[in-house]
This record gives C-alpha cells, sequence and structure tokens, in this order.
C-alpha cells in the first residue's frame, strides 16, 4: 500500500491502540511504519499536514512543575503541554469522581466501625456489672478501674489490628491477581507497608476513640449494685455532665484531634474530611435528641391497652433502658449504609450512562447532498447497518455582538474563545433535535418564517453575558447575517450525538451552500464489513472508524462500574455486622426480665413475641430517621462533590427497610431465645448466692 509518496509491504494487522480512548476521533485508520520512512515518504517535509505526540518520563518532577519549565526554556514555543489526566477528560472526570467515592466509602467504614467497637465495649461494660462492683467493694480506684479496662482494650484493639493486617497482606497477595481479570485492571500482588502501617494507626485510634465513651461508664458503677438483683436495671448510662467533665472531655477531644489529623495527612483532603466529620457529628446529634424526645413522647401517652404494647413502650423507655445507645447506633449505622448504596446507585447510573450500546461506530465528514441520497440508500437496503443520521453543518464567522465588535479571543474562556479565532461550526433545524434540554427561552416553529433566530449553548451565555434577545452579526461566506438570541441550551457534550454551540432557524440559512456531517450505526461485529462497503462505494468520502476508541473507554468506565459495586459491597457488610452488634446492647438485662416474665407465667411465646414488638419499634424508628439523613447527605454529595446528578430509588429503600426489620426482628429473635433456653431456676439461684 502506499503511504504518501512511498509504497509499504504489509507485515501485520493491529488488535488495538492501547491510547485510543484517549486519542478521541482520528482521521484514517492507525498504521505502524519506521521512522526512518517518514522523509523518504514525504511526510517530514515543509507543508506536509502532520503532527508528532511525544510521551515524557518526567521522573520524579509533578507535571506542573515540568510544564513550567519548558514554557520559560521555550517562551515561543507552538506545542501544546497535556498532562495524562486531560488525554481523556470524560474519563478523568469519572477516575476523580470514582476517588472521591473511595474516600466517603473509607470514611464511612472508619465511623460505622468506630460504632461496633462503642456497642461491643458498651455491651462488655454491662456485663461486668458485678465484677466491678466487686472490685469497687474492694478498694479499686477510679483510675484503677479505668487503666484495667483500657488496657484490656488496648490489648485486644492489637490482637485484632494483627489479624486485620495479616487477612490485608494475604488478600494483597492471593486476591488481587484475581480482581486483576474480574475488574480489567493491572493488580499486580504486592504488599504496601506505608499503607498496612497508616490503616493501623487509624484503627487504633479509632478504636480507643470510640471506646472511650463507654469505658467511662465503669467509674458510675458503685459497690451497692452487689445488694440488688441483676434484674433491677443497669447503671451504665452516662448523663452531659458526665461526658463534658474535663477528664473525660479532653482526652476525647484529643483522639478526635488525632483521627482528624491522620485522615487529613493519609487521604490529602482536608475539605472533605472536615465536612465529612462535622456532617457525621451533626448526625449524631440529630439521632439523640429524637430518641430524647421519643422516650419523653412515651412516657405523656396514655397507657395502651394492649398488652404486649404496653409492655414494650415500658421496655423502651423504662430506667436504664438502652435506649438511646441503640437508636443512635442502629440509625447511625443505617444512615452510614443508606447513603453509600444512594451515592453508589447514582454514580453507578451516571457511569452507565457513558456505556451506552447506541455510540455510532463511523462518523461522517463533508458529505455532499448527492451523497446523502446515496447513503441512506444503501443504508435502507443493508442489514448491517441500523441507522444513517445527518445533518446540515455551515461555518461562519462571528462579526459583532449587540452592535459591538466582536471580543478579542484572548479575553474569553478558551472553550468559547476558539468560536472568534476564524471561522465556527453551526448548523441549522426546523425542529428542536431530539434529548435537547432548553434552559431559558422557547424554540421557534417548526413552520417559522422570519428574521434569522439562533439557539445558544448555556456556556456562550455564562462566558459572554448574553441574554435572550440580543443580537449577534455573522457572516457566512462573505454575506452578513443578523441573528436573535431565542433560546439558550444546555448542551451534555458526552452524549454520542452531534452538538452544536449555534443552531439556527431555517428561512435563510437552509439556502446556503452546505454539507452535512453524520454518523452511521451499525449491527454488533459488522463494522468491518460496512468500512469496506464505504469505501468501496464512495472512494471520496471522508469517514472516521470511532467504534475501537469508543469501546475501549466504554471498558474502563464499565471496570469503574463494577469497583464502585464490589467496595460497596465490602463496606455494607461491614455495616450489617455493626447493625446486628448494636442489637446486642443490653442483652443481660432483657435476658433477666425474660427469667421474670417465665416466673410470673408468660409461656415462651408470650416472651418472644413481646421482645420482637421492642425491636420492632426501635428498627422502624432508626430507618425513618436513617433515611431523611442519608437521602440529605446523598443529595448533598452527588450536587456538591461528585457533581452527579441524585435521583432516589424508592425500591432499594424498601428493600434495605424489610432487610433492617428483618436483621433487627431476626436478631431480637436470637437473643430472647438464648434467655428462654436458661432454666428460671438457675438464673434466680445465681443471683442470690
Amino acid at each position: 500500500m502506499r503511504i504518501g509518496s512511498l509504497d509499504f509491504e504489509l507485515r501485520g494487522i493491529i488488535d488495538t491502540v492501547p491510547d485510543q480512548a484517549a486519542q478521541g476521533f482520528q482521521l484514517g485508520i492507525p498504521a505502524f511504519i519506521s521512522d526512518a520512512a517518514l522523509a523518504p515518504a514525504g511526510l517530514s517535509q515543509e507543508g506536509a499536514l502532520n503532527r508528532f505526540h511525544y510521551k515524557i518520563d518526567l521522573g520524579d518532577k509533578s507535571f506542573s512543575v515540568a510544564k513550567a519549565a519548558l514554557e520559560e526554556q521555550f517562551p515561543d514555543h507552538e506545542w501544546r503541554l497535556r498532562a495524562p489526566r486531560d488525554a481523556s477528560a470524560s474519563i478523568a472526570r469519572f477516575l476523580d469522581i470514582f476517588g472521591n467515592f473511595l474516600l466517603l466509602v473509607a470514611l464511612s467504614s472508619l465511623v460505622v466501625g468506630g460504632l461496633g467497637i462503642s456497642n461491643a465495649v458498651t455491651a462488655y461494660v454491662g456485663e461486668r456489672q458485678m465484677s466491678i462492683a466487686t472490685m469497687r467493694s474492694l478498694g479499686a480506684s477510679n483510675h484503677r478501674l479505668l487503666f484495667h479496662f483500657v488496657a484490656q482494650i488496648l490489648v485486644l484493639s492489637l490482637v485484632g489490628l494483627v489479624i486485620g493486617l495479616l487477612v490485608v497482606a494475604g488478600a494483597s497477595l492471593i486476591l488481587l491477581p484475581w480482581l486483576s481479570g474480574a475488574l480489567g485492571l493491572a493488580l499486580p500482588p504486592g504488599i504496601d507497608i506505608c499503607s498496612m502501617l497508616a490503616a493501623a494507626a487509624i484503627g487504633l485510634t479509632t478504636a480507643l476513640l470510640f471506646a472511650w465513651l463507654p469505658l467511662g461508664m465503669v467509674q458510675s458503677i458503685r459497690p451497692a449494685l452487689l445488694f440488688r438483683s441483676a434484674s433491677a436495671g443497669s447503671t451504665t448510662q452516662l448523663a452531659w455532665r458526665d461526658v463534658l467533665h474535663w477528664q473525660r472531655g479532653l482526652p476525647l477531644l484529643a483522639g478526635l484531634a488525632v483521627l482528624l489529623g491522620l485522615t487529613v495527612v493519609i487521604t490529602g483532603n482536608v475539605v472533605l474530611v472536615l465536612i465529612y466529620f462535622a456532617a457525621t457529628a451533626l448526625a449524631l446529634c440529630l439521632l439523640l435528641l429524637a430518641a430524647t424526645l421519643l422516650a419523653t413522647l412515651l412516657t405523656r401517652m396514655p397507657t395502651p391497652s394492649n398488652r404486649a404494647w404496653r409492655f414494650a413502650i415500658a421496655a423502651i423507655q423504662r430506667p436504664g433502658a438502652p435506649t438511646a445507645t441503640v437508636v443512635v447506633s442502629l440509625g447511625m449505622g443505617l444512615s452510614l449504609l443508606l447513603f453509600i448504596i444512594l451515592t453508589q446507585g447514582n454514580l453507578t447510573s451516571q457511569i452507565a450512562a457513558e456505556v451506552t450500546n447506541d455510540a455510532p461506530a463511523f462518523v461522517l465528514l463533508d458529505v455532499d447532498k448527492t451523497t446523502r441520497s446515496e447513503l441512506e440508500a444503501m443504508a435502507a437496503g443493508s442489514d448491517q447497518i441500523s441507522s444513517v443520521e445527518l445533518v446540515p453543518m455551515l461555518r461562519g464567522t462571528i462579526v459583532g455582538l449587540n452592535g459591538r465588535p466582536a471580543p478579542d479571543p484572548a479575553d474569553l474562556p478558551r472553550d468559547v474563545a476558539d468560536m472568534f479565532r476564524g471561522d465556527t461550526a453551526l448548523t441549522w433545524s426546523t425542529t428542536m433535535p431530539a434529548d435537547t434540554v432548553v434552559a431559558s427561552g422557547d424554540w421557534w416553529p417548526s413552520d417559522y418564517s422570519g428574521d434569522t433566530l439562533v439557539s445558544l449553548s448555556t456556556e456562550m451565555q455564562d462566558d459572554l453575558g448574553l441574554k435572550l434577545g440580543d443580537t449577534m452579526e455573522m457572516t457566512i461566506l462573505g454575506r452578513p447575517l443578523m441573528l436573535t438570541i431565542a433560546s439558550f441550551r444546555a448542551i451534555d457534550w458526552r452524549a454520542p450525538t452531534f452538538n452544536f454551540r449555534m443552531i439556527l432557524s431555517p428561512g435563510v440559512i437552509d439556502k446556503a451552500p452546505q454539507s452535512y456531517m453524520g454518523t452511521i450505526k451499525v449491527a454488533d461485529g459488522a463494522a468491518p464489513a460496512v468500512e469496506q462497503q464505504l469505501v468501496k462505494a464512495f472512494p471520496l468520502l471522508t469517514f472516521i472508524p470511532v467504534g475501537d476508541a469508543i469501546a475501549r473507554a466504554q471498558s474502563i468506565l464499565q471496570t469503574l462500574i463494577q469497583a464502585v459495586t464490589l467496595v460497596s459491597g465490602l463496606a455494607l457488610v461491614a455495616g450489617m455486622l455493626v447493625l446486628a452488634g448494636a442489637l446486642s446492647v443490653g442483652r443481660s438485662q432483657r435476658e433477666a426480665d425474660a427469667v421474670v416474665m417465665k416466673v410470673l407465667g408468660a409461656t415462651r411465646r408470650d416472651v418472644i413475641s413481646l421482645f420482637l414488638l421492642e425491636y420492632l419499634l426501635l428498627g422502624a424508628l432508626a430507618m425513618v430517621l436513617a433515611t431523611l439523613i442519608a437521602a440529605l447527605g446523598a443529595w448533598a454529595v452527588s450536587q456538591y462533590l461528585l457533581e452527579i446528578g441524585f435521583t432516589i430509588n424508592v425500591g432499594v429503600i424498601l428493600a434495605v427497610a424489610i432487610g433492617v426489620i428483618v436483621l433487627t426482628v431476626g436478631t431480637g429473635a436470637l437473643t430472647t431465645w438464648a434467655a428462654m433456653s436458661a432454666r428460671p431456676a438457675s438464673r434466680l439461684r445465681a443471683e442470690t448466692q
């Protein structure tokens, strides 16, 4: 085959081009030739239409530093410098979104894990009350008791960290190669010591921080508890004045500062971390307030006549009941789970919109009217061609705005400035194109005839300060044309359709000399055969095969969807375990209550149904509060951080609600069933010994 002025011998077929997704639309078909053949083929001589791209290894230098050095050394250069992330703006945007989503999941997992630790320590302290009271009676001081339990938590946390690090190391060596095939990413096996140590530091800080307040309840237990029945109530509740005391408050603030500092250092995103923790603190306060209001409301409500409801309400509002702990833990854990689910759903939908199966295989340029008719006829008689879409395309020069000369391109943003550097592309249409979103103004009627109107993109409105009714002066093939702005359109430049910043009304413009741009969509696997047909039937037709580039970009985005789903799934599993743990708080008290009810004649069925009703009330309250908090948080994150669309999937929320209620009731059933297995005589005998 001849390339330029030199004949080449075919030696192989290119399967894929590694960076084709970043190259965008390319005229012609990729071909590899020796660089020594450029000059003999006439491709490097003066006047040849060519461009050269170089990839530069910057070593340990950042792109900004290298760019500044090159521009300083070569101030008159004509080349364009691009960072790797600028190669494909759409993919880079979603990689940024995915990175922020990973950070949100990590922070949510951190909080959920902390809640699990808090619940575990609270349950442990509640079960050890008699031992603590005994130590008190033998002269143990507050500091001695606190040191005793802090040492236990520290040892257990270190053991848990070691186990976790071993699991991570094993997963890095075993699972990463498997994930490479599942996600389509290069994930070589290896152990990142620095990341593991950073995770260990955050884990240890989180464990001690969330265990601090439950451990403070140790100091509120008195020796008098030894002279009370185990079913007389729990004393493991801290008042606000105890929480705000400097001996508890200062270590708590210090731990928060250390946790924030470690998180900021590792993530490098100060604003996001601060906003997330502030929002989490606000959600905790709202849940505490809701739990307090619930107890107050139940206290002032008339006593229900139904025995089951009367018992459930009394169990929730009785002194020493862990209602606030359970509601806060369950509501917070559930809100974080829903937050991840809603955010993941919106993110997946946004990425999936990019992975469209409706993308064209070829883009057509400079199609004349005769070729247009022949193309449409060929498509009508071919099973391999799904559709041919053609739109008129003209070029004109903007010479004035509102009676004033056109602005200097140097004073305008880059995207809009290109429209004032010579000719700009435009089109006309009688009807509003499909998927067009008119932000302001109105589209002209299909039978419109009158002065020429124009519909502009919203970027032109914002960057040029234009408004409806303003005028633009253009020259098309030397003929002046006055345009009146009729509307502004919000354009999604990622859509697989042609978009023009300027669309004119018919009447004058449709009579001007023009060509057509278009797309061809083909059946699966038919692109090579259709390409041969186009070359044979239309040897002078300029078309761009874009199917491979779009397929590569779609593959990357599909990988992101799989990664988002995997990360969300891991976070949800951890969160469900924490929710189940939240219901273990107050287990000893419920077991004691169950034994007393059995002594008074209650059947196993009665006891289980009474406890399940209590769990059902707590789960329903937590679900309502968590849904409101999660929806508000997911909306804020989608709109202001990820900058993606937001919708609420009611089906998902209902499924989660049912799952939480089943989990809550199931955990309550298991706890109560274990209590019912104990003989009342053995329990009562143990309390009197």
